[in-house]
């Protein structure tokens, strides 16, 4: 479908299609939380958005697109609310522990309260195809900030092959024990939880520091 390119009433045409498409994908999650990915359709999307079907396509050429696009669009939400969490507490100067446990409850709070985010993101992506590998990149996307983040915090000076492995271990791990815990199978408070997740961070990033000495790939200051 060809791109509408004039402003309107104040407003440029990528703008406007920007916030058709947030209006979309915010009436899909509503709907999908309610009724499940397998009862949407387009006509009754765009009917809840207050849109002509056309602008479905004007952004997504299926519902399996919009799926995955809706698993994107929850990845950046979660990864922008841990990218705030780590320079506030980075302000406040906290410690590596204590600024662990403060991410860490950022992003856990943000994702269980509503707890359909985390069966979006994670678990419901499996009825859509490209809603599952869209969920692949995602979780590689988180593991690759991550380690991007780990390497500068711990000054190493460039890219670590075990910042890599311990990335993609914690971003992996956590998803599975907050799962796990939503679906009570983990008999402790929200609290220990994030405690408990903070102790695991810090002991994965302490051991990749430690052996990255041994190999000599860190500096002999970290």
């Amino acid at each position: 479908m060809s791109q509408p390119t004039r402003p309107f009433h104040g407003e440029s045409a990528e703008s406007r299609v920007r916030i058709r498409r947030q209006q979309l994908l915010d009436q899909a999650y509503a709907m999908i939380v309610s009724d499940g990915l397998r009862k949407l359709s387009i006509h009754q999307l765009c009917t809840r958005a207050g849109l002509n079907k056309r602008y479905f396509y004007e952004s997504f050429e299926s519902l399996d697109a919009l799926g995955a696009a809706l698993v994107d669009d929850l990845a950046e939400r979660l990864i922008n609310t841990g990218q705030l969490a780590v320079m506030r507490g980075i302000q406040q100067g906290l410690d590596t522990p204590a600024l662990t446990r403060y991410v860490l409850d950022d992003c856990i709070t943000w994702l269980t309260e509503e707890p359909s985010r985390v069966r979006l993101l994670f678990s419901s992506a499996a009825e859509n195809p490209q809603a599952l590998a869209q969920r692949k990149a995602v979780i590689g996307r988180m593991a690759q900030t991550l380690s991007a983040f780990s390497v500068e915090y711990h000054q190493a000076g460039g890219p670590l092959p075990i910042a890599h492995v311990g990335s993609a271990l914690l971003v992996g791990g956590t998803i599975e024990a907050i799962m796990t815990w939503l679906d009570e199978g983990i008999a402790i408070s929200r609290d220990e939880l994030v405690e408990d997740l903070a102790c695991f961070w810090v002991a994965v990033g302490d051991g990749a520091i430690a052996l990255s000495k041994r190999r000599g790939e860190a500096p002999s200051g970290q």
